[in-house]
């Protein structure tokens, strides 16, 4: 337990020509101390079935129904054949968040099913697309009982409805707070600059941020969790998976103390007014001139400003242009199979016209006379053949095979030139797509050109933008100066404050050693796993692993310290790997840590992975699914054959050449 009177003596035992014991009380006391705690809750995420209807924009019908087992699941298909399209309508059910699913995808999509268990609780989201707003909701139920009220139009006993929603905000909501509390995970907070203005940003972790140590995207295997452009979340979705002692208090004493720098900082301001004193006219006219100076800077600066706009234009356009080129080949690889599949009808049909047409010829010729004596064959032989169905030659009885045997080959035929007819049908759609998308390149192509050309004629004028910027903060300055006038309140003095952010300083760094002493053990044990997974990843390079006071992985390489970004792509992709595995190992072998044990792999290796490694991630794969098959779940979308065999035969699902997932 932690013993908060013991901690504020000791920092009175610093600060105690500034503070009173009671006065420092009130500066560090919140009610986080005891928030935290790295014992495993016992939890874990499973995803049991996934259900997508819909409709393609060929008419192609979608009715797709998958089933994950525990252990390790793989899902085997061509590159751009639907792997990471049916991941993302995962995490789209699993977060509310459906801005990564391609618009083209999402437009087929009319209703989602997932059915997952969280502990021993089976669960089923639901979400229909087809209405004007997406409507949803979360159910204590399977699968099959879901469909089965849906189909009866029943209603759910609403002790079974977890929550409904109409909206996709109020849906994104519900389903981080579910998750949340059944995960014991919560919001941590930071704050960051405001160009604008003196005020700070809050930003704060979200289960879709949280989501990123489940869903392992391709385009993200050279980031430990989050690149740079997310702010401190990497960080802190490392304290979150931990679940370390003192991490709740350590986030909410250094989110007030930002705030305490941010008031230092604005208290500095009124310093400079008071030692320049100007009235309230005087600020406003300087205000004036600068805001003058910033506006004709802007005009002068108007096509550079632009040319950051037309960059990412053109990185827009790269983008959807090979997103088009994969679209593009992916359907002329399917028009391909249409009309191999037509030829084969065509074939077929050819020879049952054949077949009838000579079975006709010969069924039709009237035996006169017997071929063997020449002798003329008398009319009452003949009826006998027709009543008694016996040869008018040999006598012999002839079998019902020989009259339908005509029937069965007609009908046969019109099946068949029934099917050819709607595989021509959709040859034609498939063949209007592709002219429209060949349409639709040349056109992003042609855009490309232009917005290449416009940012040849740009330049840009450092020593505008460095005026600029110190102009804006000019203002700023002003701006405050302005409302501090008109204020009738003092804020407290710049000492006073700088003294409590020192206080605040002093408990940060204590509690900081506090949670690394106290989980010395736990971070012993992720280390060591860490290690033991990078060394069966074939990273025999690197004979050491350490994590910092502040929670950052390193990796000593032929004995020198080297960071995540540091390490080479094919390194960095089992690195990441191997991490995640140890996350979910320490919370199975030693019953620590918060990470859900499900990881979905998008695509692990492509170039970077030589074979050999393939193969070692193979046997990897295999061997978890034999010792820890049981206790996680790990689902590999994979177009590289030797990760065919990552698991047992049953939890491998492989598709033919050109086959999409759904």
């Amino acid at each position: 337990m932690f013993n908060f009177e013991g901690f504020v003596s000791r920092l009175h035992n610093i600060h105690s020509d500034k503070f009173s014991n009671e006065e420092i009380k009130k500066i560090v006391y919140i009610s986080d101390y005891e928030k935290d705690s790295p014992l495993s809750i016992g939890k874990r995420l499973l995803v049991n079935k996934i259900k997508i209807k819909g409709q393609k924009n060929t008419g192609e019908k979608i009715n797709f129904q998958k089933t994950f087992d525990s252990g390790v699941n793989v899902l085997f298909a061509d590159n751009s054949k639907g792997k990471s399209s049916l991941f993302k309508v995962m995490k789209f059910a699993l977060t509310g968040d459906k801005n990564s699913i391609k618009k083209d995808v999402l437009s087929w999509l009319h209703e989602i099913f997932l059915e997952f268990n969280i502990g021993n609780v089976t669960y089923t989201i639901y979400i229909n697309l087809l209405g004007k707003r997406t409507s949803s909701g979360l159910y204590r139920v399977n699968l099959k009982k879901l469909l089965t009220y849906k189909e009866q139009e029943k209603d759910l006993e609403s002790h079974l409805i977890q929550f409904e929603s109409n909206t996709d905000k109020y849906f994104k909501n519900a389903m981080e707070e579910f998750f949340f509390k059944e995960l014991s995970y919560y919001n941590l907070k930071w704050t960051s600059s405001d160009k604008r203005k003196l005020d700070l940003v809050e930003n704060r972790t979200s289960w879709k941020t949280y989501y990123k140590s489940i869903y392992l995207e391709s385009k993200d295997y050279n980031v430990l969790f989050l690149n740079e452009d997310f702010g401190a979340q990497g960080k802190k979705v490392m304290e979150m998976l931990l679940g370390l002692q003192f991490t709740s208090a350590i986030n909410s004493l250094s989110h007030h103390k930002d705030h305490l720098v941010n008031n230092l900082k604005k208290q500095k301001f009124i310093s400079v007014s008071k030692e320049s004193p100007l009235n309230n006219t005087d600020i406003e006219s300087e205000l004036n001139k600068i805001n003058e100076a910033i506006e004709l800077l802007k005009q002068n600066q108007k096509s550079a400003f632009q040319k950051s706009i037309n960059l990412k234009q053109y990185n827009d356009q790269v983008s959807q242009i090979k997103d088009l080129d994969e679209d593009l080949m992916s359907l002329k690889s399917y028009k391909k199979e249409m009309a191999i599949q037509i030829n084969h009808f065509t074939k077929q049909i050819n020879r049952l016209e054949e077949e009838l047409s000579f079975g006709m010829f010969f069924s039709n010729l009237e035996v006169k006379a017997c071929p063997r004596c020449e002798q003329k064959i008398e009319t009452e032989r003949r009826s006998v053949e027709q009543v008694d169905h016996k040869c008018m030659l040999c006598e012999n009885t002839l079998t019902e095979t020989n009259v339908s045997q005509k029937e069965i080959l007609d009908l046969k035929l019109i099946e068949l030139t029934g099917q050819k007819q709607k595989l021509k049908d959709g040859f034609e759609v498939l063949n209007k797509e592709i002219i429209l998308k060949e349409k639709e390149v040349e056109s992003n192509k042609s855009e490309l050109i232009e917005i290449e050309e416009t940012l040849s004629l740009i330049e840009f004028t450092e020593e505008d933008i460095d005026s600029l910027s110190s102009f804006i903060e000019k203002k700023i300055e002003l701006e405050y100066r302005i409302s501090r006038l008109n204020s009738q309140n003092e804020d407290s003095s710049t000492e006073k404050l700088d003294d409590t952010i020192k206080v605040l300083d002093s408990a940060i760094k204590e509690l900081s050693v506090m949670r690394i002493k106290e989980s010395d053990s736990i971070l012993a044990s992720l280390k060591g796993l860490i290690l033991n997974q990078i060394k069966v990843f074939g990273l025999v390079t690197v004979t050491d692993i350490i994590i910092t006071d502040n929670l950052e992985v390193q990796y000593l390489q032929n004995g020198e310290l080297t960071r995540f970004g540091e390490l080479n792509e094919g390194e960095q992709l089992r690195a990441k790997i191997a991490f995640f595995i140890s996350l979910i190992q320490l919370d199975i072998v030693f019953s620590a840590g918060r990470h859900p044990r499900l990881l979905i792999i998008d695509s692990p290796g492509k170039e970077e992975v030589i074979s050999k490694d393939l193969e070692g991630l193979s046997l990897l794969f295999k061997e978890i699914e034999k010792n820890y098959g049981d206790d996680l779940q790990i689902i590999i979308g994979t177009a590289l054959e030797p990760l065919k065999n990552a698991s047992v035969a049953e939890k491998v699902d492989s598709r033919e050449t050109g086959i999409s997932v759904f």
